[in-house]
């Protein structure tokens, strides 16, 4: 238990409130998201996928995760992902199941090679970089609950 409140520790040092910024209805580069990122702590490193799509690694409450971007023109995107997976993992596919039918905003799935992939998305236009501090603060806490729940 002790990693658990460490963990929300951790969480409630991220919830620390920014100076709102309006996002345009075109959204945010990936650049402004890395920025937004630092600015909360979290390391935000601009690399490619396997696929060779932009995306932005960071990690937070002992897990790695990537955020990805969608609804994208023009340098902006509309729509975030933020998503993390889990190899060598002893869930079963009753308990993602359980996830699934019991929790919002963070759903889960099986992949090949049996690994566990956590996203969660966010449409970011037309709000504030307020909205987006409030995604960054949900992420880590919802893969601190998903991580207790799974047991790992």
């Amino acid at each position: 238990m002790g990693k658990f409140f460490a963990s929300v520790i951790a969480v409630l040092l991220f919830t620390v409130p920014a100076i709102a910024a309006p996002i345009g209805p075109a959204g945010i580069s990936v650049q402004e998201m890395a920025n937004l990122m630092s600015k909360r702590g979290l390391p935000a490193k601009i690399g490619k996928d396997s696929n060779g799509v932009t995306i932005i690694s960071s990690r937070v409450v002992e897990v790695n995760f990537d955020v990805y971007f969608y609804e994208c023109a023009k340098g902006v995107c509309r729509d975030i992902q933020f998503a993390a997976g889990w190899s060598n993992n002893t869930a079963t596919p009753e308990r993602i199941n359980q996830w699934n039918t019991t929790k919002r905003f963070v759903r889960v799935y099986w992949k090949p090679g049996d690994i566990i992939w956590a996203e969660m998305d966010a449409r970011i236009s037309r709000g504030t970089t307020e909205n987006i501090d409030e995604q960054l603060a949900l992420w880590p806490q919802m893969l601190i609950e998903f991580k207790h729940f799974m047991h790992f």
